[in-house]
């Protein structure tokens, strides 16, 4: 016997709502840790330990956001039989899932570099944001967010990793037009090279866990 169609308009429009914030706080942690990692990581002069740490913290917090963001991505993709399923499709496609999450990202970034703006010394007005951070921390975060959307479906999405590497690739490429190293001290690690082994590691690191937690 098929329940009301009101109960599973309810019960789809609370699936949609909880799925919703979990993608916006997702998408707000991830871009915290990266944005806030990378900035740490310049205050400590490049730190290869620093850079190591910050990795780790992203890390966790990929796997926690792979996690999370997994369940409503099989419950849209599932076997779409019954009513529920198809009503809970309706009300919650992909696309805004996705959106929802790049928003939640955008807000991390902003809250960090915000942050940053008003208690910075004068003696680390290097640091202050302009455009070329902002590519930075958009490359950062968008590519381990690719990560883990590549992570989160049933099936490996191996497009996504594909397209994580060319736009890496392309950063890497055209890395002299977003270097914001103007500090007097000495680098051990360019924030180009943070960049992208954050990306690199983090990806790798959903991988291993993708595999560990499905064998």
């Amino acid at each position: 016997m098929h329940e009301p169609t009101t109960d599973l308009d309810e019960r789809a429009a609370r699936f949609a709502t909880r799925s919703l914030v979990l993608a916006f706080c997702c998408g707000f942690l991830l871009a915290t840790s990266v944005s806030a990692g990378v900035v740490s990581e310049r205050l400590r002069a490049g730190s290869v330990r620093t850079a190591l740490v910050v990795d780790l913290v992203v890390l966790v917090a990929g796997i926690l956001a792979t996690t999370l963001t997994s369940r409503p991505l099989n419950v849209l993709f599932e076997d779409v039989s019954n009513d529920d399923s198809a009503s809970r499709i309706v009300r919650l496609r992909p696309s805004i899932l996705v959106v929802s999450q790049i928003v939640g990202t955008a807000c991390g970034v902003t809250l960090v570099h915000f942050v940053l703006e008003r208690s910075h010394a004068s003696a680390l007005s290097w640091m202050c944001e302009c455009p070329p951070q902002f590519v930075n921390d958009a490359v950062a975060t968008l590519g381990t967010l690719a990560a883990v959307w590549s992570c989160a479906f049933r099936r490996l999405r191996m497009d996504l990793l594909i397209a994580t590497l060319g736009v890496l690739l392309l950063y890497g490429f055209t890395r002299q037009h977003w270097h914001v190293d103007r500090s007097p001290f000495r680098f051990e690690m360019t924030i180009q090279e943070l960049v992208v082994a954050q990306v690199v590691a983090t990806a790798t690191g959903l991988l291993a866990f993708r595999r560990f937690s499905s064998a």
